[in-house]
């Protein structure tokens, strides 16, 4: 569609790191996933496939339908969609997870790749993750899903001072209704889980982050 490094794209790097990570190690995306993330962090409740006797975990999703105006449950992901494993595992999303297990990973970052005493990410990895690579250009490109913001690897990173960040601060919003971001000048971790997918435009997103700066 571009040329590297011409105009940034949501999920088409990320898809292709997914990609050669499996390659390069020679196994599955979710194979080396447990192995190098998960299980020494202690993700227990996180992975691309849920056995069929744990869905009854998963929660209902809800989003406004914008033909009645009513808030409605999503069924397009329903719990059966998670008990057979993905033919394509992706670097872009598909992970099933809890907010123990989103913690232990945004803690990961926090401390630069050590998870007690261990090093599980190398510093100049986490510095790539969470250090914009984006141009003023590429940013305004961006349009909606950045939001002013830059972009690390995966990660939306803050450029620019406002009411609720401050450069430095890197995380994302989800679909669903979903937000995490890290604030390593605060050594703060902040995640919501609604799984309401109104909570990104209807305020609820912007009241969070407010709340979460006044802390």
């Amino acid at each position: 569609m571009y040329q590297p490094g011409e105009r940034w794209q949501y999920n088409a790097a990320s898809l292709v790191l997914g990609v050669l990570v499996a390659r390069a190690a020679g196994q599955p995306l979710g194979v080396f996933l447990q192995d190098r993330l998960f299980e020494p962090l202690g993700m227990r409740d996180t992975g691309f496939v849920m056995a069929a006797n744990r869905v009854g975990r998963l929660p209902t999703e809800y989003a406004t339908d914008f033909s009645t105006g009513n808030m409605e449950e999503v069924t397009i992901t329903g719990p059966d969609v998670w008990t057979t494993p993905p033919p394509f595992p992706s670097g872009a999303g598909g992970l099933l997870s809890t907010v123990d297990d989103y913690l232990a990973f945004a803690r990961l970052l926090l401390d630069r790749g050590v998870h007690q005493g261990r090093r599980l990410l190398s510093e100049a990895l986490v510095d790539a993750m969470i250090t914009n690579h984006l141009t003023p250009e590429q940013i305004a490109d961006g349009g909606v899903l950045l939001d002013g913001q830059g972009w690390g690897y995966c990660v939306g990173v803050s450029v620019t001072p406002d009411d609720v960040s401050a450069p430095g601060r890197y995380g994302w919003s989800g679909g669903y209704g979903t937000t995490w971001f890290n604030d390593p000048k605060r050594g703060l971790v902040a995640i919501a889980l609604t799984q309401v997918s109104d909570f990104l435009f209807n305020g609820g997103l912007t009241e969070f982050n407010r709340l979460v700066a006044q802390a």
